[in-house]
């Protein structure tokens, strides 16, 4: 009796928490996370499974499988490196780059994200491009 009071109390902050909000912008308080992880225990030890308690809780199942890891929801794990894909060391200067040296013209690759890349010929551009896989 006891948990599906709490239950209800759950669901009740979860739509304030969600009301005016779009998903995943705002993670669940700590709080409120424990005892959804606590239900999902105590349904699972009852025969159910953590997609009923998700549904019962009013939460989607990836969130609940992502706390019962211990992450907050949203959280990625970075995917691993291509094959073949390496690291290059780099070289980061503050002073301009000549648009030409020695007779050979530099290009600069900017990124929609922001980051620049200046002083390259057009062969190590397409070179950089090829490895960032554009």
């Amino acid at each position: 009796m006891e948990l599906e009071k709490e239950l209800e109390q759950f669901r009740q902050e979860a739509q304030r928490l969600k009301a005016g909000r779009r998903s995943g912008s705002l993670p669940f308080p700590e709080a409120l996370r424990a005892f959804a992880v606590r239900y999902a225990e105590h349904t699972v030890a009852a025969g159910g499974t953590v997609t009923d308690a998700a549904q019962k809780l009013g939460v989607s199942g990836p969130t609940l499988y992502e706390w019962r890891k211990g992450r907050p929801a949203g959280h990625r794990r970075p995917k691993p490196a291509e094959k073949g894909a390496a690291l290059v060391p780099v070289h980061v200067s503050e002073r301009p780059v000549r648009a030409e040296v020695a007779g050979v013209p530099q290009v600069a690759l900017v990124s929609p994200g922001g980051w620049r890349v200046e002083g390259l010929t057009l062969e190590a551009a397409a070179q950089l491009l090829g490895r960032l896989g554009c």
